[in-house]
């Protein structure tokens, strides 16, 4: 588990400035970033950041759908208090009047709930984007470890199919000059004593 991480602890340094200039998707949406780890485990650090963005991306997810959701209800807030000034000013209804200040009220919530919305998505993408290059940090470390212990292997799985090749002809080699000898002295008894005789060795010693 993540053993070839344990085996060095020094990690490449990044310049965090030449990240920030370079239009770097998000990663956890990168398809292609995703398929980094069919064979590969994530790492503590690489879990940690890509939950934290998720969380970022579905916070401002939320945060714009409930900015556009307050929109058309400070709309009606205001259409209402249009519709009751006549009816609050004119004729006095105080009916009228405690819906306008009722109104009034949800409009000022409204539009403090959408500063601190503005607010916090102004905040967030820079968030998104630091966790990103976070991520994207994690992610050289492990897999560029992962393949510098890939290397290694390769290089020790060459040595090894160069030292089994060379068994295997060492094996061909012998097996052809077991069979033939085995020919050339089957054919000299064959020649000396016989095809009778043969058989009855050939029974006597292997059965045949």
């Amino acid at each position: 588990m993540l053993d070839f991480l344990k085996k060095t602890s020094k990690k490449p340094k990044f310049d965090r400035r030449v990240l920030r200039s370079n239009d770097i998707s998000i990663l956890t949406l990168d398809e292609r970033w995703n398929s980094l780890f069919r064979n590969i485990e994530k790492s503590p650090e690489i879990l940690k950041c890509e939950e934290r963005l998720k969380e970022l991306l579905k916070e401002q997810a939320r945060l714009t759908s409930e900015m556009k959701s307050l929109g058309p209800l400070k709309k009606k807030n205001m259409d209402t208090i249009i519709a009751l000034t006549t009816e609050a000013f004119d004729k006095g209804s105080e009916q009228a009047k405690s819906e306008m200040q009722q109104c009034e009220k949800e409009i000022k919530r409204i539009n403090e709930r959408l500063k601190e919305i503005e607010t916090h998505l102004d905040v967030i993408p820079d968030d998104i984007k630091e966790t990103n290059l976070e991520l994207l940090e994690h992610t050289v470390n492990l897999v560029y470890f992962k393949i510098k212990a890939d290397q290694k292997r390769i290089e020790e799985l060459d040595r090894l199919i160069e030292e089994t090749r060379q068994k295997l002809m060492d094996y061909i080699d012998e097996r052809e000059s077991l069979t033939q000898d085995s020919t050339q002295i089957y054919s000299y008894f064959h020649d000396l004593l016989g095809r009778n005789e043969l058989e009855k060795l050939d029974k006597e010693f292997f059965g045949l």
